[in-house]
């Protein structure tokens, strides 16, 4: 908990003060802004685990800091302070990104809970994703080692039978079978950096494995 960042966002300097020491009590390492446009300059300069705003806000509101952050691409928590005046305010913003939201009075252990688990819903979001970008790799490694095999091994065999062949015939018809295979490699790796989405199909001992034609723009087999 300690290691955990979090930016609490409030025009109200008592309560600033009160979450302040709340959540410092509570094991997080804290940073205050009194309103959204201090907020963006101190995620702009700092990296943060979870933004705690206040939902009303003279000027830009918890809802617009909510967007901008989301417009920015910042893969943040935020938790919202609201009233019950607010609350269906708070149940949009909670469909527009927010992680929760927490209701004035703030119980003490109710916040601690929220806290918790909205950064641990989140850890495991990233631990998703990093999975499936491990599971994207492997795949996209296993189709290319799958497709580029044959025409390497084609252009080996040849290479061999050239350094073994005076025939000039021969030698004309084995240079250009290598460039042809040399060709079909270079539209393999065309299609490798083509990539547009992904598709699988399945591969041996029931790996699964990227589907070039399907997943590149060169869908046609060209």
């Amino acid at each position: 908990m300690s290691q955990t960042k979090v930016l609490i966002v409030d025009d109200s300097a008592t309560a600033l003060h009160y979450f302040g020491g709340m959540l410092e009590q509570l094991g997080y390492q804290t940073a205050k802004a009194r309103n959204g446009a201090e907020a963006l300059g101190l995620l702009e300069r700092e990296e943060f685990d979870l933004v705690l705003s206040d939902l009303v806000m003279p000027g830009m509101d918890g809802l617009d800091l909510l967007r901008e952050i989301k417009a920015r691409g910042l893969d943040i928590p935020f938790l919202i302070i609201t009233s019950h005046a607010t609350l269906n305010t708070a149940v949009q913003a909670v469909r527009q990104g927010a992680d929760d939201y927490i209701v004035r009075p703030v119980d003490n252990e109710l916040l601690a809970h929220r806290l918790r688990a909205v950064c641990e819903r989140h850890q495991m979001r990233l631990e998703q994703a990093r999975r499936l970008a491990m599971e994207a790799a492997l795949a996209t490694a296993g189709a290319a080692a799958h497709e580029l095999n044959q025409p390497m091994t084609a252009i080996t065999a040849m290479a061999d039978l050239l350094a073994s062949t005076k025939d000039p015939e021969r030698i004309k018809e084995l240079a250009r079978l290598m460039a042809a295979q040399a060709e079909r490699a270079g539209k393999i790796t065309h299609r490798l950096a083509s990539l547009v989405r992904f598709e699988t199909k399945p591969y041996v001992g029931g790996a699964k494995i990227l589907d070039l034609q399907a997943s590149s723009e060169d869908r046609d087999g060209r």
